[in-house]
């Protein structure tokens, strides 16, 4: 049994042995932000100001100068002896501190799943009980897997204003429990949820919008992209979507569209390998950053996709001036895969 001490609100609680402290603070009424509860999404970082811990988190969710630096994820530490953590970070007021958990658990039904490339699925949950969801756009669910005790996280496609349904770009990929429950599923078929939890959304700010993603990560900046154009939000922002082949793009006309509304928004889709036929952006959607963006000073960076893109896309951004601190990212890593690593395709 070790002491943690949340600063900077002074609260301590008792963690048991082999607790995270995630765990342990929702259990007792504390509440802190989080996401998939896997050490794969880096929203519940913390800094470990005193103290050992053991952190079995992912290094694309924390880099390892930032553990080395102090820093942590909640959800996959546990105290090796008494410890302080500042949670300042997640930019919570006592208040919330205090409030415990509020995600909630909603009930949903399939209403339609759709092939967009061979690889990812289009899946639109329809909103039962309660029949609405209040979230920002750029959030996430925890989706409960139906016959399993899985739970994976989606980010969620649609924007706020459509708050009747969840939509969902889910990847397929070997092993995947909810993957294999879609070759199944009928329309009309329960599936629970919990959230919105995530702390990835457009900031408040001048500075103009560079998204990146990758492969299901179009989800997030889908539904920023479309919130922006709901909003009549005037800042120049510039959209990269990498795909290996042709094939694999998906919703382009969507994008498309969706940046035609915006009043300075341009849409770039690259692909590694093209064929022929393709008259796009070519090669590794960092090598066409690169090439069309020059300077990246006074931007804000969000990057969402695999997690070898997402590295090398924060690295590539930060060098050409985004600051550290203006880069906003999801890299999940899929619960009971090994971590790739930073050289896979």
């Amino acid at each position: 049994m070790s002491t943690v001490k949340f600063m900077p609100f002074g609260r301590t609680l008792e963690c048991a042995e082999g607790e995270s402290i995630l765990s342990s603070a929702l259990s007792r009424g504390y509440f802190l932000r989080y996401g998939c509860k896997h050490g794969g999404c880096g929203t519940c970082k913390v800094f470990v100001t005193d103290g050992d811990i053991e952190d079995s988190g992912s290094s694309f969710a924390l880099p390892r100068s930032e553990r080395s630096a102090g820093w942590a994820l909640a959800c996959s530490s546990r105290p090796l002896s008494d410890c302080v953590i500042d949670i300042s970070a997640m930019g919570l007021t006592e208040e919330e501190f205090l409030a415990g958990d509020r995600v909630e658990t909603f009930e949903t039904v399939i209403a339609h799943v759709s092939e967009l490339t061979p690889t990812i699925r289009g899946v639109t949950l329809r909103l039962v009980s309660p029949p609405q969801i209040r979230f920002t756009a750029g959030q996430f669910v925890n989706v409960e897997v139906p016959g399993t005790v899985g739970v994976r996280a989606f980010s969620m496609a649609n924007p706020p204003s459509a708050s009747s349904e969840i939509e969902l770009i889910v990847r397929i990929f070997p092993g995947g429990k909810f993957g294999e429950f879609l070759k199944y599923a009928k329309k009309g078929q329960p599936v629970r949820v919990s959230g919105p939890v995530g702390s990835l959304k457009v900031r408040l700010s001048y500075r103009k919008i560079l998204m990146v993603a990758g492969g299901s990560g179009m989800a997030p900046m889908l539904s920023m992209l479309t919130d922006l154009a709901q909003k009549n939000d005037r800042r120049p922002a510039t959209i990269f979507f990498g795909a290996r082949t042709c094939e694999e793009l998906y919703y382009t006309d969507r994008l498309k569209a969706l940046c035609d509304l915006c009043a300075h928004a341009e849409f770039v889709p690259v692909v590694e390998h093209a064929d022929g036929t393709w008259n796009g952006e070519r090669g590794l959607v960092t090598e066409a950053i690169a090439r069309r963006m020059g300077s990246l000073r006074g931007y804000d960076a969000y990057v969402c996709g695999p997690p070898p893109m997402v590295a090398a896309t924060r690295e590539l951004v930060i060098r050409s001036g985004v600051r550290q601190a203006n880069v906003y990212f999801d890299a999940f890593v899929p619960t009971g895969m090994a971590e790739p690593s930073p050289t896979a395709g």
